[in-house]
């Protein structure tokens, strides 16, 4: 399933239910790069299924380790430092930072040169802070200008141990040292004056790593030697991170009682937790299988408090804690956090962007920021993720906490595909019911000539959505029926090539395979069409693929002749387009004005699913009109 591009979330929908997080995405991160370093067969279950944990896992795979997936969900790597090579081509980490930095740590141990690359919002990450210490243990990491910003080169060599003490707070950076410690001679010591996720030294001590913990002050000393790992059998929790957004809806929208399932409850990873709890919330937990926790969230009315980046050490909960601040009484002020600024967007400004979009006050000075709760009901709000899964998931939970009747549009939502492709999914299970967030379908209907295609693409552009021509798919069965000479009223023979054919619409129309994008609009198709699109069962089989066409894109523009009577009645807006005969006969210049009447009469009385206005559709007649005055109207209706 494909997570929604625009998300639309009905303020004051209570959510109460079960839900079970994906694979903590650190641990499942770890997993992939450690068991690519074992000496044998490492079995991992409940790994993430976010494309950052999946651009680890292609990353290994590229450089020689054996990757099976199974139906199950297991995965099993076969590891050993024997089997890894130089990568034939670039390692490409997407959006992942944190494959990045690991995967740089992993590979300065290597006799080889790599490159690594990402998305446009990782090309902007700086690699300095993991590039500066890897140097000193004798590799050579250099990327764009100072701040060392990917494309990266990493040229291994033979390592030698370090005396580091972290200049921010950073699991990751940790991590590469740790990871290019196990190359190194001598003792390669981290020192941190703030204890960060210990989930690297947990999992190289439990694979057989020479690894020790000392604290120091508030943080500790970890301290590794030259290792070869053993393979591990593991089963990833749920992830923390990602059960705030879950808790935190179970705190601000009335009426919500919500269980999150098996999630891990390592050190520093529930300490949003303890934020909530001093904002008044009813948290409980309840213990499960060793390791892991059911944290259950009952709503009430927060208060504000102060929050220290030492609580979050990650920051990855901040914007969730930060709709909890947007809906409490008093001022919420979170100190230390600008490290927020180099995440996949400048967090400290979208978080701020995104409370007050919703109702709530937000300043930031420095490395602190704070929010003046609205003290209730959040307002409604249109809001982009700026490609960041995190601010998508914050803003879905803000948009619920908005007043019942308030709704909210989220575009850029697929960023959630990084590290939680089902969220919309497990969101609307929770808050299920007619005002259950949903993707966004625009569906726009009209007869032939009246504009639908050069509009629906338009607004399809303007949204960053997908299109879908369903009569691109009647086209199509009535060429191949042409082509194959079967004639058009034996109805069972052209339903029958209607179910057996696979058909692709898209910047190009295919039938198996076949491209027909210029053979469907040929005059001889135009005036078949309407007979074969008449055929209830050549409808069923269509009207199936068209459904099933929106679960599999997040939603999108779907245009043609019943998408809002019939096809998709639920759609978030539906757009009638009508012309005047004349004018769409000019528009169509295959068809004269005769023609046009007679289409409009089959569409209108064909027994299944006629053309219809649906009773609920913005009419517009485009006659006369610009596409660009057309589309804005049709987007100020969202």
């Amino acid at each position: 399933m494909t997570a929604p591009r625009i998300l639309v979330v009905e303020g004051g929908t209570p959510c109460r239910g079960t839900v079970r997080t994906p694979g903590e995405k650190s641990i499942s991160h770890r997993s992939v790069l450690l068991g690519a370093l074992a000496e044998g067969t490492s079995v991992i279950r409940g790994l993430s299924d976010g494309a950052d944990v999946a651009a680890s896992l292609a990353a290994v795979e590229a450089m020689g380790a054996g990757v099976e997936r199974h139906d199950d969900g297991r995965v099993e790597l076969h590891g050993g430092r024997a089997r890894l090579h130089r990568p034939d081509g670039p390692l490409d980490c997407g959006n992942s930072g944190t494959s990045m930095r690991l995967l740089i740590g992993l590979v300065a141990g290597f006799g080889w040169e790599t490159e690594l690359i990402g998305d446009e919002s990782l090309s902007s990450r700086p690699m300095d802070r993991v590039a500066e210490p890897l140097g000193l243990m004798g590799a050579a990491v250099t990327g764009r200008g100072e701040r060392c910003l990917p494309p990266v080169r990493v040229r291994g060599a033979k390592l030698h141990g370090i005396d580091w003490t972290a200049r921010v707070v950073s699991a990751q950076v940790k991590s590469a040292i740790l990871l290019a410690g196990l190359s190194a001679e001598g003792n390669t010591i981290v020192r941190e004056r703030v204890t960060t996720r210990a989930h690297t030294e947990e999992m190289l001590t439990e694979a057989g790593a020479d690894l020790t913990v000392e604290p120091w002050g508030d943080g500790r000393v970890v301290t590794v030697r030259a290792s070869s790992l053993k393979p591990v059998d593991r089963t990833v929790p749920g992830d923390p991170s990602a059960s705030a957004f879950f808790a935190v809806a179970g705190c601000v929208v009335p009426g919500s009682v919500v269980d999150i399932a098996d999630v891990y409850d390592g050190p520093a990873r529930l300490g949003y937790i303890d934020v909530l709890r001093r904002m008044g919330a009813s948290i409980t937990l309840i213990a499960g299988h060793p390791g892991t926790t059911t944290i259950r969230a009952t709503a009430g009315p927060l208060t504000a408090t102060e929050v220290h980046a030492s609580e979050i050490p990650s920051l990855d909960e901040i914007p969730a804690l930060a709709v909890a601040a947007a809906v409490a009484s008093g001022t919420t002020v979170f100190t230390d956090v600008g490290e927020l600024r180099v995440k996949e967007v400048d967090r400290l400004v979208a978080v701020a962007d995104m409370v007050e979009t919703f109702g709530a006050r937000a300043s930031i000075d420095g490395d602190t920021f704070a929010i003046t709760g609205a003290g209730g009901p959040l307002r409604g709000g249109r809001f982009d993720s700026r490609g960041d899964h995190r601010m998508a998931m914050s803003a879905a939970v803000a948009a619920l906490a908005a007043a019942p009747g308030e709704r909210s549009l989220l575009t850029g939502f697929g960023a959630v595909e990084t590290s939680y492709p089902t969220f919309a999914h497990d969101l609307e299970r929770l808050a299920a019911g007619p005002h259950a967030p949903r993707a966004l379908l625009v569906a726009i209907d009209g007869p032939a000539g009246a504009g639908k295609s050069t509009v629906s693409n338009a607004v399809a552009q303007h949204l960053g959505v997908e299109r879908l021509d369903t009569g691109a798919m009647y086209r199509a069965v009535a060429a191949l029926a042409l082509e194959l000479g079967t004639p058009l009223e034996d109805s069972d023979a052209v339903a029958a090539l209607a179910g057996a054919s696979t058909i692709v619409v898209g910047d190009r129309v295919t039938i198996d395979g076949r491209d027909v994008t210029g053979v469907i609009r040929s005059p001889e198709v135009g005036r078949a069409v309407s007979v074969v699109a008449a055929n209830p069962e050549v409808r069923r089989h269509l009207v199936q693929r068209q459904r099933a066409w929106a679960d599999a894109h997040g939603g999108g523009v779907v245009e043609g002749r019943d998408i809002g009577s019939f096809v998709f009645p639920e759609a978030e807006v539906k757009v009638y387009l009508t012309a005047s005969p004349e004018e769409r006969a000019r528009r169509r210049d295959d068809e004269a004005p005769e023609g046009v009447a007679r289409r409009d009469r089959i569409d209108s009385t064909r027994e299944a699913s006629p053309l219809r206005e649906a009773a609920d559709a913005h009419r517009l007649d485009t006659t006369g009109r610009t596409v660009q005055d057309v589309v804005e109207e049709v987007l100020s209706w969202l």
